[in-house]
Formats: C-alpha cells, sequence, structure tokens
C-alpha cells in the first residue's frame, strides 16, 4: 500500500478506503493516542500487536480483526516486526447516517464492549477474502458507488453482529441493566459533542433525564463522575494535538471550544499537571 502519512485515510469523495499494510504504517500513525478519522476494520494476518482502543488494552494476533469506531481513541503501544494487516476504512459521515446508523444500532453496544475478536481460521479466510475484494474494487474508477460502499459497510457489521450473537450471547443488549445503557448511551453521546459540549445538563436534556439522575448513575456503574468522563475525551484530544500536529496551543485551544489559551491551559494543567508547553515539549 502506498504509505499513509496523516490520518485522512478516507478520500472524501469515495467514503471508503482499503488496504494492506506491509511497512508498519497504523503503528507511526497511532503511535500515541488518537481519535480514529472513521470507521477502521483491521485484520491481523500474521505477527502480534498489542492495542489501546477506548481506554482498555487487547492483543491482536493472526485472525483477530478490530474495529475502532469513529473518533474513539486508538494507540499501538507494540507491534511484532512481521505484524500484518488488512483495513478498511468507512467515513464518519457514512457511518452516522441515519440509514446505516438504523440498521446496524443492535450490534453497537457488541462492538464497545469487544472491539477486538478472535476469529476461527475459516472465518478469518472469509473476512481475509471480502477485504481483498474491496481492495481490487476501489483500484478500478468509479466502480463503487455510494450504495455498494454503504452495503459493504452493513455487511461487515452484521458479520460480526452474527459472531458476537453466535459466541458471546452474555452480550446480548437486553441483558444489560438499565444503567449500563444509560453508561453506554452517553458515551455515544460524548464522543459526538465533547469538543463542543462540557455542561451536565446539556448531556442530561440530550439523553430525557435530570441531570441528578444521569450523574447519580455514571458514578455508580463507572466510578467517575459525568464531568471526568467528558474531560478525559478533552484531555486526550488535546495531548493528541500537542504531540502528533503542527497546531499552535491557541488554535487547539479554539478546536476544542475554549475562549482563550489561558483558559485552556489552567484546564489542561489542573488533569494533567503540566501546562500545554510543558507537555508537548516532554
Amino acid at each position: 500500500m502506498k504509505k499513509l502519512k496523516k490520518l485522512d485515510l478516507i478520500p472524501k469523495e469515495q467514503n471508503m478506503t482499503a488496504g494492506i499494510d506491509l511497512c508498519g504504517n497504523f503503528k507511526q500513525l497511532f503511535n500515541v493516542p488518537k481519535p480514529s478519522p472513521g470507521c477502521i476494520f483491521l485484520l491481523c494476518t500474521r505477527g502480534t500487536c498489542n492495542v489501546t482502543i477506548y481506554l482498555n488494552q487487547y492483543e491482536l494476533k493472526a485472525n483477530s480483526i478490530a474495529v475502532i469506531y469513529p473518533e474513539v481513541y486508538f494507540q499501538i503501544t507494540e507491534q511484532s516486526a512481521d505484524c500484518r494487516f488488512f483495513f478498511v476504512g468507512f467515513s464518519k459521515n457514512l457511518v452516522r447516517s441515519t440509514y446505516l446508523f438504523s440498521h446496524t444500532i443492535k450490534h453497537t453496544p457488541y462492538i464497545f464492549e469487544r472491539p477486538v475478536l478472535h476469529l476461527e481460521p475459516k472465518v478469518a479466510e472469509i473476512f481475509r477474502d471480502y477485504m481483498k475484494l474491496m481492495i481490487k474494487s476501489l483500484r478500478v474508477e468509479d466502480f463503487m458507488n455510494e450504495i455498494q460502499i454503504n452495503l459493504t459497510y452493513s455487511q461487515l457489521i452484521l458479520l460480526l453482529g452474527n459472531i458476537y450473537q453466535r459466541d458471546m450471547p452474555q452480550l446480548e443488549p437486553s441483558h444489560y441493566s438499565r444503567n449500563q445503557e444509560i453508561v453506554k448511551e452517553l458515551v455515544r453521546i460524548v464522543i459526538q459533542y465533547y469538543k463542543t459540549e462540557r455542561n451536565v445538563s446539556f448531556y442530561a436534556e440530550k439523553m430525557h433525564l435530570s441531570p441528578q439522575h444521569l450523574s447519580t448513575t455514571i458514578k455508580k456503574i463507572t466510578g467517575k463522575t459525568l464531568t471526568d468522563i467528558i474531560s478525559s475525551f478533552i484531555i486526550r484530544d488535546a495531548q493528541a494535538k500537542l504531540r502528533s500536529t503542527g497546531m499552535t496551543i491557541q488554535e487547539i485551544a479554539y478546536s476544542l471550544n475554549f475562549p482563550d489559551i489561558s483558559f485552556f491551559g489552567k484546564y489542561f494543567k489542573r488533569y494533567t499537571g503540566m501546562s500545554p508547553k510543558q507537555y508537548r515539549n516532554s
């Protein structure tokens, strides 16, 4: 595959990309936690690597597949020299479209709960062949239209959903408690709005709950306050931009909806113990 130098993996005119990582390119792109630019499917065909997806650590080995949703933080911490990936990526606009969201939402809890699956060899071969077909299809100009790309994404999600339901019935969404469902819904909404909204009341209104009920539930299930959860996304975003982009600190502050650099600096230091400049230079 061609060398990917930045996270803009998915051409806007296609809404989809696919390829084979032969040179450890993903490790270079995600050597620090960064939000996924789209929905990425990674199929490990050989070797091993350790990854972090939404704060949790996983090991990928031959026949493992990982699904990283848009704006979920992802990092490859270690990778063997012989590690190889097939990958397919879809734009976040496509994934969040009303049609696809409604047709795939029932599988979302499974994937958020277990974003990495270890497949049987014969099943992994099916996914590998399917991804090969996508790679070949994208090489033919104007061969993949929007409808076909939508169907490709749906097919991948539905295939994985069948595996989850067959092998892990304990993750059936109906078995989640109401409080666990609230936490999962909150995470989905925070991922969408954390750059612009930090008010507990905003999220409570979105979920049709009182701020007190939402805050109490989140604390009970996660052990964290709602403010802590929101700030964790903001700080990781800021850290990724400080380490991996040429954006000025002022630009980063504005991108996260802080009124000025001073307020951003105090907020960042409260959670990290150092100023943005100190973090960038550390």
